[in-house]
């Protein structure tokens, strides 16, 4: 297209633009004769049309709160991470520099003071340089801006198209509309509430809005203390955020900056030394840049318990009623979202975490560590040695991760979880009344399956290998038996009991498949069934809590922009098992880690704990805790989690065999010690195991018996 053809599309454009708004200058008032009469005879058709569409124009619209971005808080107060589809911080006039409000005005709308909505000499100015090429001006006030992003803005937050569409439209019903808007908004709106208004809901950069959000974007600091410089370059941002974003385009920026800075001169709004200091400084000196991701990208070594908080409020009612809408909310609705998760906690359980297995350590090992408070479910800590995947459109299961909580897109759901399941066999041998002196373990390393009965059925047809490590000979009690882990005890429990029981018994505490239900009642899966840290550490914390579970819970409540409460949540716990046996198993559990072969568990206080072993070493587990604190500990691999760690070498010590009290236990001690420091010992209640039965009577015993009764008779 020659430029001359080019040229005179563009007056036609103007034609048609300087129609509009001679129409509504009139209709206003506010143009002179002066000004309108050399134009009437463009108008045209226009200018005898409009007055019935600007008439049939309403003249009140809503001015919703602009969006705000939510932020997610740990129990202590700490920020773990933020979301938004905006990144805004609405903050009042009078936490906004008088410097930004300076500048703004003067390069955006000069006369923002003295105009009632429109300004019908910028307006003329502008179409008639426009017309003439001499530039490309706009003629809309800092009122009628506010009018257009609000509009956008209402479309936005509803998630209506078409709304958002009629505010971006390049149409003159558009213009009027903003227009008419603009002359009832100044009727009812003060100037300064516009101008807050205005620099809480425009756009400063790339994805940044409002002066808060931006000044702590480039500067790092609040929007109250942003300098004559600082204001003058987001002010010249306003015109083109993408263009001019100095963290990309530093020069263009700053070419801007000084036409802000020279306007702001030229209307006295600063002084000539102010001047002089501002244009001193190049950009890239007066950034300093605040880039944290938002989401639980951004949530460091909390992003997996971030997932999970993320997880929960896209499933809850309170938030909306589709998950559309909740997440619409969460990235618009400048919640405050307080959480379960204490951050010390949170620090020593990575810390732990990491010094047991490096991040990014070779041959693909893993740690995790959860930590919950038995008392009420709430998670306290969510620790992995991984770096953060965020989802995207290949990976959108990336979110979640098995280590800790299983992963929602499909797959597997955790770890075997060794002998760190025992205590459930133990638990159905007590409720079925059996006693902890009953002495199993008699029995060769082959079970038949019609040994055992599921669900009131005998099995058969195949035969058990229990494996053991080491050479464990003879019987145990049930104190023996777990602090030794003895399968084949465990393995003879079970055929005295139903299998659907034990399972079923898991299932109450927590311990199920991914769609919830009880796991398959097989002999193998009393030590073999998968579960995650966060499951292990609910079930255990009823053998911290008299047989009471508590489901897991990451939030406490959501709080709107307002601090009006949005949402609230309340600890879900029940009687998950019969207390009396649960206690038994307390006992057994603290005696048992009272013993010598547990001294690397032991933290001067009453713990329970229990330590697994999966198959061919595989997957290592330490759980068990105070009755303030249950921690589930795990080492092994997220691929290939059936592959031994034998061999395997942490912290200069190589392990072969490794088991969990040499692996493992270490991670889960140092994070317990540092958990309980200054917090008070409780103790649990524990259960009466009766009187263990007098040991067998010696030979030369029993003949001295027999003697001593003859005597009396």
């Amino acid at each position: 297209m020659s430029k001359s053809k080019h040229r005179q599309v563009q007056k036609k454009q103007y034609v048609t633009l300087l129609s509009a708004f001679v129409t509504t200058s009139v209709l206003a008032g506010f143009v002179t004769a002066g000004i309108v009469a050399p134009a009437a005879t463009v108008a045209g058709i226009t200018a005898t049309s409009a007055p019935k569409v600007f008439d049939s124009l309403p003249a009140e619209f809503d001015v919703l709160p602009p969006s705000e971005k939510s932020t997610l808080l740990s129990a202590d107060g700490k920020v773990i991470a933020s979301f938004y589809a905006e990144n805004r911080i609405v903050v009042p006039l009078e936490d906004i520099s008088e410097n930004l409000q300076k500048a703004i005005v003067a390069i955006e709308d000069k006369r923002f003071f003295d105009h009632k909505g429109i300004d019908p000499e910028g307006m003329a100015r502008a179409l008639v340089n426009n017309l003439q090429d001499q530039s490309t001006q706009g003629a809309s006030t800092l009122t009628q801006q506010f009018v257009k992003n609000t509009l956008l803005e209402n479309g936005l937050q509803s998630g209506d198209q078409v709304a958002i569409d009629a505010a971006t439209e390049q149409t003159v019903t558009r213009k009027l509309k903003e227009v008419r808007y603009a002359l009832a908004l100044e009727q009812k709106m003060s100037k300064q509430q516009i101008l807050a208004g205005y620099l809480n809901i425009s756009p400063f950069g790339p994805n940044v809005y409002g002066a808060e959000a931006s000044a702590q974007r480039y500067f790092s600091h609040s929007a109250k203390e942003l300098s004559v410089g600082e204001a003058a370059l987001l002010a010249g941002l306003v015109k083109s955020p993408v263009e001019y974003d100095p963290l990309q385009h530093p020069e263009a920026a700053q070419e801007r900056r000084d036409i802000v800075l020279n306007e702001m001169l030229r209307q006295k709004k600063i002084s000539q030394e102010e001047f002089d200091a501002a244009i001193a400084v190049p950009v890239p000196d007066m950034l300093k840049p605040n880039l944290h991701p938002q989401g639980c990208a951004g949530a460091g070594a909390s992003a997996y318990f971030c997932d999970y908080v993320i997880a929960d409020l896209l499933r809850s009612d309170q938030l909306g009623k589709t998950v559309d809408e909740r997440r619409r909310n969460l990235q618009r609705g400048g919640y405050t979202i307080k959480t379960t998760l204490d951050s010390r906690l949170e620090a020593l359980a990575y810390q732990a975490a990491i010094d047991r297995v490096p991040v990014n350590a070779p041959d693909g090992l893993n740690s995790a560590l959860v930590a919950t408070d038995p008392r009420n479910g709430h998670i306290r800590a969510m620790a992995q040695n991984t770096i953060y995947e965020a989802p995207n459109d290949t990976n959108p299961g990336a979110t979640f991760n098995s280590f800790t909580v299983g992963k929602v897109h499909g797959g597997q759901n955790g770890f075997v979880a060794a002998s760190t399941l025992k205590p459930f066999t133990l638990l159905e041998f007590f409720r079925k009344g059996h006693t902890a002196w009953e002495r199993t373990g008699n029995h060769s390393d082959t079970f038949r399956f019609d040994e055992f009965k599921a669900c009131g059925q005998q099995l058969g047809g195949e035969v058990w290998k229990v494996g053991e490590a080491g050479n464990k000979p003879g019987s145990f009690d049930a104190i023996g038996a777990t602090n030794n882990s003895v399968n084949r005890s465990f393995a003879q429990m079970a055929t005295h009991l139903d299998l659907c029981d034990i399972m079923n018994g898991m299932k109450d505490l927590g311990i199920t498949k991914q769609d919830g239900s009880a796991n398959d009642p097989l002999p193998a899966n009393i030590i073999n069934t998968v579960a995650t840290p966060l499951q292990m550490s609910t079930a255990y914390g009823a053998f911290a809590n008299a047989g009471i579970v508590c489901d897991p819970m990451a939030i406490t409540e959501v709080l709107d922009r307002d601090g009006n409460p949005v949402a609230k949540f309340e600890p879900s716990c029940r009687q998950g098992t019969d207390p009396v046996a649960a206690k038994k198993v307390t006992t057994v559990l603290a005696r048992s880690a009272s013993q010598y072969s547990y001294s690397s568990v032991q933290i001067g206080r009453p713990i329970v704990a229990k330590t697994g072993t999966g198959e061919d070493n595989a997957n290592l587990w330490v759980l068990g805790g105070t009755p303030q604190l249950v921690t589930a500990a795990w080492v092994g691999r997220s691929v290939e989690s059936s592959r031994s760690l034998n061999g395997v070498t942490l912290g200069g010590v190589t392990y072969n065999p490794a088991y969990g009290i040499n692996v493992t236990a270490p991670m889960w001690r140092q994070f317990m010690l540092g958990a309980h420091e200054g917090v008070e010992v409780q103790d649990f209640q524990y259960g009466d195991l009766g009187t263990p039965p007098a040991p067998p009577a010696k030979k030369d015993d029993k003949k001295d018996a027999k003697k001593d009764d003859k005597k009396r008779n």
